[in-house]
C-alpha cells in the first residue's frame, strides 16, 4: 500500500506533521492540501490521482462559530464532493469525542454535522474521534501551563478541576491513523480512542505544575463565571490563546474505555507523565500568544 497517493488537509497542522512524518517514515506518498477547505476548484485539481485522503483541517484553534461552520462544515462537504468526483478510495477523518449534530457545544456540534457528511456520502471512511491530543505544540497543556504561569502562585480550575480528562499523546494518534491504511476491517467504522490514565483536571494542573517546578494555590472558578470572562479578554484576538471552544472542555467528560487504543490497534499509547518534558522549556508566557 506504500505506493498509493494520500493528500492530507491540515497537514501543517498540530496532528497533521506528525502524521505527516510518520506517513514518511514509513514510506507512503503523502503530501499536503495546500488551498482553502471550501474551494471545489482546488480540490478537484488537488485530488486528481489521489486514492486516500486524511482529513485533519479546521477552524478550532481561530474561536469563532462562523469560521467552523465555514471550514468544518462546508469545508467538509466540499471535500465529500469533490473526492466522490475524484472517486477516492478511502477518507480517513479526525474528529473529537462526544460529537454531536445537536450538540449545545458549537465544536462539537460542527464536528458531528461533519461527521454526518462523510457516512451519509456513500465514500469509504473511517472516523476517529480523539480525545484531547497533547505534545510539543498542542493547545492544551501549553495553555494551560501558560495560563498557570501568567497566574502564579495561582491556577485557576475551572468547574472546580471536576472534570475527566484522558489526554493522548500525538504520536500515538498518528499510529492510530497509519495504521488504518492497513485495516480494512475498520471501514465504515467510528473509532474512538483516548490514552489510559484518567485523569481530574484538578489533579492534571498540579502534574503541570510539578514539571515546570512550580508550587501553586489552586482557586476553583465557576464556568458560569469564566465564559463571560475569556469573552471579554479574547474575542478581538485573531488566535486567541483560550478560545470558547477551549473552555467547553469543562463541561463534559473527555473520555473513552481506557484501553480503546490497545483493543483497537494492537499497543498500549505513551504516559502522560513521561511526556511531559516539552513544558519544561523557557517562554511559556510568550508560547501561549503564539499563533
Amino acid at each position: 500500500m506504500a505506493g498509493e497517493n494520500i493528500l492530507v488537509t491540515g497537514a501543517t497542522g498540530f496532528i497533521g506533521s506528525s502524521l505527516m512524518r510518520l506517513l514518511a517514515r514509513q514510506g507512503y506518498q503523502a503530501r499536503a492540501y495546500s488551498g482553502r477547505m471550501n474551494d471545489p476548484l482546488r480540490l478537484r485539481q488537488e485530488l486528481e490521482g489521489i486514492e486516500i485522503v486524511y482529513h485533519l483541517a479546521s477552524a478550532e484553534r481561530r474561536g469563532r462559530r462562523r469560521l467552523l461552520q465555514h471550514v468544518d462544515v462546508e469545508g467538509a462537504e466540499r471535500l465529500v464532493e469533490e473526492s466522490r468526483r475524484a472517486r477516492v478510495g478511502q477518507l480517513i477523518v479526525v474528529s473529537r469525542l462526544n460529537t454531536d449534530p445537536n450538540s449545545h457545544y458549537p465544536l462539537l456540534r460542527a464536528k458531528g454535522e461533519m461527521e454526518r457528511l462523510i457516512w451519509r456520502s456513500e465514500l469509504s471512511y473511517t472516523i476517529v474521534r480523539s480525545a484531547t491530543v497533547f505534545g510539543l505544540h498542542d493547545r492544551f497543556l501549553n495553555v494551560i501551563a501558560g495560563l498557570s504561569a501568567w497566574t502564579w502562585p495561582f491556577v485557576v480550575l475551572p468547574g472546580g478541576g471536576k472534570t475527566p480528562f484522558q489526554p493522548l499523546w500525538v504520536e500515538d494518534l498518528a499510529r492510530c491513523l497509519v495504521q488504518i491504511l492497513d485495516r480494512p476491517d475498520l471501514r465504515g467504522e467510528i473509532v474512538e480512542i483516548a490514552g489510559e490514565e484518567r485523569i481530574r483536571f484538578a489533579d492534571l494542573a498540579q502534574l503541570i505544575m510539578r514539571t515546570v517546578g512550580m508550587q501553586s494555590i489552586p482557586v476553583p472558578v465557576d464556568l458560569r463565571l469564566l465564559r463571560p470572562t475569556n469573552r471579554l479578554l479574547m474575542s478581538w484576538w485573531p488566535y486567541p490563546p483560550v478560545t470558547p471552544f477551549f473552555m467547553d472542555l469543562f463541561s463534559q467528560s473527555d473520555i473513552a474505555p481506557v484501553d480503546s487504543v490497545l483493543r483497537t490497534f494492537g499497543f498500549r499509547p505513551n504516559r502522560l507523565i513521561d511526556n511531559l518534558g516539552y513544558l519544561r522549556r523557557p517562554g511559556l508566557r510568550r508560547y501561549l500568544f503564539r499563533r
